[in-house]
């Protein structure tokens, strides 16, 4: 029956377009493939090497349940990493700029601030920014930040927020969200 299937071909097609590499020539060549965990690691190892460059000290944390991914310069820091979304045109993967996923911002967990790194195929256009928790708990709900709840928030019982496609535009321009720059 499988083989009936995919006999015309459409659905290896289907397969072979939606598995793209948009990032080919670049170093993150290949992450696109990777599971999300394995992307988490990735993000958390390349803030962690941009900071150390950076002259600062960096430490893990000390167990994955501690709601922080390293310890920054002695400050808990969750990390946030992604790539811009890979979008299609006419067939074609590419990176489309401005439009990333960054989630599970919660104000209930461990962090004093979250660091977030959103690569456009532009290097010199993506966003290397921070906030420290108290302005996130402060401004998150007001709206206009472009960070909303997830995954059900309060009638789940939970407090995770994400930032979705464009809206790291919003986000960035906030006057409680500063560059790494400024660290």
């Amino acid at each position: 029956m499988f083989t009936t299937i995919f006999e015309d071909g459409s659905l290896q097609d289907f397969i072979l377009q939606k598995t793209q590499d948009p990032w080919i020539g670049t170093p993150f060549e290949r992450y696109v493939f990777m599971a999300s965990k394995t992307m988490g690691e990735f993000g958390e190892s390349f803030v962690s090497k941009y900071f150390e460059i950076m002259g600062s000290k960096v430490e893990r944390a000390e167990t994955s349940t501690d709601g922080y991914d390293r310890v920054i310069d002695g400050i808990l820091t969750e990390i946030k990493f992604s790539l811009a979304n890979r979008a299609y045109k006419k067939g074609i993967a590419y990176a489309k700029k401005d439009q990333f996923m960054i989630n599970h911002l919660a104000k209930g967990k461990n962090w004093d601030r979250v660091v977030i790194f959103a690569i456009n195929p532009v290097f010199e256009e993506s966003h290397l920014v921070w906030f420290n928790k108290e302005d996130f708990i402060n401004n998150v709900d007001k709206g206009d930040c472009g960070i909303q709840k997830q995954q059900g928030g309060d009638p789940a019982d939970n407090d995770d927020y994400f930032c979705t496609n464009n809206n790291i535009t919003k986000l960035v321009q906030c006057d409680w969200v500063k560059s790494v720059k400024e660290w």
